[in-house]
């Protein structure tokens, strides 16, 4: 029996038709699902044990700063992988402790932000290593990679709180003078990360937030200026849905503290619109710093340090370091 090429063309239309709606069903189930669940369900990880397995000293000198003592650490959890951090603490300290700032900065911060902190005090910096660096995303294949970057970032909040246990009962850690301070990248962290800890009944300290936005669709449009729209407009909702449960906006009213808020006028890559509706969705009681300056990079060095002068002021006026 003969088939006509119609029959055969109507029935491979038929099963890609079919094939594109199953996708389609999958796919908006996946973006539903992922924008109504509870956004602490996306980032509540159990650490498990947390144990120092690597600890080594290693020589910085920085003009203009006092000698220090520069350490690069990992912790070993059974559930959330390995936690790295940077640490910079003066060469002698006392036996009660002294003031700790855990900072999170950009995706590929390291020990060359010390350089900025020109008056470092009796204080100890940790500097947060993100679970996840550029390095693997070129090493690797797109399709293989995103699924990790989700995966990597949804466990940062989670992984930040245990770094922030550890510290705490550190004898080198002064008790209940341990704070957090995030700058651009990792400010956005900052609202999943204290809602976080309320949820579990943890008191954190007053925080900085510097140069943070709220809205991922509305940061990561205005940061994809190579792609042309509607491609554009599509990539930054399907990068929000993916990382919806860290959205600033979903925390920022659960978070019962105080916060220094810190962002310029000239910033381009974060909106007016995107800093304005952070400010607005933090309660009080909050400090509001607006400067007259653009986005901060490590080739804005002045900037940075004029950012960690204001932080440093407004945490020592709290009693919070040294």
């Amino acid at each position: 029996m003969k088939v006509s090429l119609f029959a055969i063309a109507k029935v491979v239309l038929v099963g890609l038709l079919s094939i594109f709606l199953i996708l389609f069903l999958v796919f908006g189930s996946w973006v539903l699902w992922e924008r109504n669940r509870d956004a602490l369900a996306g980032i509540d990880f159990y650490s498990g044990k947390v144990e120092l397995s690597h600890d080594t000293s290693y020589n910085l000198s920085f003009d203009e700063i006092p000698e220090r003592t520069y350490r690069h650490i990992a912790l070993t959890t059974e559930h959330l992988g390995n936690i790295k951090a940077i640490i910079s603490e003066p060469t002698v300290i006392p036996k009660e402790g002294i003031p700790v700032v855990i900072i999170l900065g950009g995706l590929e911060v390291d020990a060359d932000i010390f350089r900025l902190i020109h008056d470092p005090g009796e204080n100890i910096y940790v500097i947060f290593k993100y679970p996840y660096t550029p390095e693997y995303w070129y090493e690797g294949t797109p399709i293989v990679e995103i699924p990790v970057i989700r995966k990597s970032m949804l466990k940062v909040p989670s992984q930040v709180l245990a770094l922030h246990k550890w510290v705490s009962k550190q004898p080198w850690t002064e008790k209940g003078r341990v704070t957090f301070a995030g700058f651009s990248f990792g400010a956005m962290f900052l609202p999943a990360i204290y809602h976080l800890a309320d949820s579990h009944n943890e008191v954190l300290n007053p925080g900085v937030i510097a140069y943070a936005g709220a809205d991922i669709s509305d940061l990561l449009y205005t940061n994809m200026d190579k792609i042309d729209s509607p491609w554009r407009s599509i990539g930054a909702l399907l990068g929000e849905t993916a990382i919806y449960s860290i959205e600033p906006a979903r925390h920022l009213p659960y978070m019962n503290n105080e916060f220094l808020l810190i962002n310029g006028t000239r910033d381009h890559q974060v909106s007016t619109y995107s800093w304005e509706k952070l400010h607005r969705l933090t309660s009080q009681p909050k400090t509001v710093v607006i400067l007259d300056e653009g986005h901060m990079h490590p080739r804005k060095p002045e900037l940075t340090k004029k950012l960690v002068k204001i932080s440093r002021e407004w945490l020592r006026e709290r009693g919070l370091i040294n």
